[in-house]
Protein backbone atom coordinates (compact mmCIF):
# COMPACT_ATOMS: atom_id res chain seq x y z
CA UNK A 1 0.00 0.00 0.00
CA UNK A 2 2.95 2.71 0.63
CA UNK A 3 5.41 1.37 -1.56
CA UNK A 4 8.04 0.64 0.56
CA UNK A 5 10.14 -1.94 -0.05
CA UNK A 6 13.53 -0.70 1.71
CA UNK A 7 12.99 -0.82 5.52
CA UNK A 8 16.49 -0.74 6.25
CA UNK A 9 17.20 -4.07 7.38
CA UNK A 10 20.35 -5.59 7.06
CA UNK A 11 21.02 -9.49 7.43
CA UNK A 12 24.25 -10.76 5.72
CA UNK A 13 23.21 -14.93 5.00
CA UNK A 14 22.44 -16.53 2.08
CA UNK A 15 18.65 -16.92 2.24
CA UNK A 16 16.04 -18.44 0.08
CA UNK A 17 12.70 -17.94 -0.11
CA UNK A 18 9.39 -20.03 0.22
CA UNK A 19 6.23 -18.34 -1.34
CA UNK A 20 3.51 -19.77 0.86
CA UNK A 21 0.07 -21.15 -1.01
CA UNK A 22 -2.12 -19.19 1.40
CA UNK A 23 0.00 -16.00 0.29
CA UNK A 24 0.09 -17.11 -3.52
CA UNK A 25 -3.34 -17.91 -4.10
CA UNK A 26 -5.55 -16.71 -1.19
CA UNK A 27 -4.12 -13.73 -0.57
CA UNK A 28 -2.97 -12.52 -3.50
CA UNK A 29 0.08 -11.49 -2.24
CA UNK A 30 2.29 -12.07 -5.30
CA UNK A 31 6.30 -10.99 -5.20
CA UNK A 32 5.79 -8.59 -2.77
CA UNK A 33 7.61 -10.45 0.20
CA UNK A 34 10.57 -10.67 -2.41
CA UNK A 35 10.80 -7.33 -3.25
CA UNK A 36 11.41 -6.50 0.28
CA UNK A 37 14.28 -9.08 0.53
CA UNK A 38 15.58 -7.68 -2.45
CA UNK A 39 16.13 -4.35 -0.96
CA UNK A 40 17.45 -6.50 2.56
CA UNK A 41 21.23 -5.34 2.78
CA UNK A 42 24.21 -7.83 3.17
CA UNK A 43 21.66 -10.79 2.10
CA UNK A 44 22.60 -13.15 -0.64
CA UNK A 45 18.88 -14.35 -2.49
CA UNK A 46 18.84 -17.42 -3.93
CA UNK A 47 16.33 -18.44 -6.13
CA UNK A 48 14.06 -21.82 -4.88
CA UNK A 49 13.80 -24.68 -7.51
CA UNK A 50 9.80 -25.75 -7.47
CA UNK A 51 9.13 -22.40 -5.43
CA UNK A 52 5.27 -22.07 -6.05
CA UNK A 53 5.08 -26.26 -5.20
CA UNK A 54 3.31 -26.94 -1.67
CA UNK A 55 5.47 -27.69 1.29
CA UNK A 56 2.17 -30.66 2.01
CA UNK A 57 1.13 -29.04 5.31
CA UNK A 58 -1.78 -27.04 4.39
CA UNK A 59 -3.86 -27.76 7.68
CA UNK A 60 -5.82 -30.38 7.75
CA UNK A 61 -3.93 -32.16 4.89
CA UNK A 62 -1.12 -32.94 6.39
CA UNK A 63 -3.40 -34.71 9.22
CA UNK A 64 -5.87 -36.41 6.83
CA UNK A 65 -2.95 -37.63 3.61
CA UNK A 66 0.13 -37.84 6.19
CA UNK A 67 2.17 -39.72 3.50
CA UNK A 68 1.76 -37.64 0.67
CA UNK A 69 2.49 -34.49 3.15
CA UNK A 70 5.64 -35.97 4.19
CA UNK A 71 7.12 -36.71 0.67
CA UNK A 72 6.18 -33.07 -0.03
CA UNK A 73 7.64 -31.79 2.91
CA UNK A 74 10.46 -34.02 1.51
CA UNK A 75 10.59 -32.63 -1.85
CA UNK A 76 10.69 -29.07 -0.94
CA UNK A 77 13.56 -29.46 1.98
CA UNK A 78 15.65 -31.12 -0.97
CA UNK A 79 14.91 -28.34 -3.06
CA UNK A 80 16.34 -25.76 -0.37
CA UNK A 81 19.43 -28.01 0.47
CA UNK A 82 19.94 -27.87 -3.39
CA UNK A 83 20.00 -23.43 -3.33
CA UNK A 84 23.30 -23.98 -0.81
CA UNK A 85 20.87 -21.56 1.94
CA UNK A 86 21.64 -20.53 5.62
CA UNK A 87 18.09 -19.63 5.83
CA UNK A 88 14.74 -20.62 4.33
CA UNK A 89 12.56 -17.70 4.68
CA UNK A 90 8.67 -17.72 4.62
CA UNK A 91 5.24 -15.96 5.75
CA UNK A 92 3.63 -18.57 7.04
CA UNK A 93 4.92 -20.29 10.27
CA UNK A 94 2.99 -23.63 9.22
CA UNK A 95 5.07 -23.88 5.85
CA UNK A 96 8.47 -22.98 8.36
CA UNK A 97 7.55 -25.61 11.16
CA UNK A 98 6.88 -28.20 8.07
CA UNK A 99 9.90 -27.81 5.98
CA UNK A 100 12.28 -26.74 8.72
CA UNK A 101 11.08 -29.83 10.92
CA UNK A 102 12.07 -31.90 7.92
CA UNK A 103 15.49 -29.90 6.98
CA UNK A 104 16.24 -30.53 11.17
CA UNK A 105 15.81 -34.36 10.87
CA UNK A 106 18.36 -34.66 8.13
CA UNK A 107 20.51 -32.06 9.99
CA UNK A 108 20.83 -30.05 6.94
CA UNK A 109 21.78 -26.99 9.00
CA UNK A 110 19.51 -24.63 7.39
CA UNK A 111 17.37 -22.68 9.49
CA UNK A 112 13.99 -21.16 9.05
CA UNK A 113 12.77 -17.69 9.77
CA UNK A 114 10.18 -15.78 9.12
CA UNK A 115 9.99 -12.82 6.53
CA UNK A 116 9.01 -10.60 9.13
CA UNK A 117 12.18 -11.12 11.50
CA UNK A 118 14.76 -10.87 8.28
CA UNK A 119 12.92 -7.31 7.87
CA UNK A 120 13.47 -6.41 11.63
CA UNK A 121 17.08 -7.49 11.29
CA UNK A 122 19.50 -4.76 11.96
CA UNK A 123 22.99 -6.51 12.85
Amino acid sequence: MLGVTDVGAYFPHRVTYHPTCHSLRMLGVGDRPRQLLEQVRGITLVDLPGAEECCGFGGTFAVKNADTSIAMGTDKARHVRDTGAEVLVAGDNSCLMHIGGTLSRQRSGVRTMHLAEILAATA
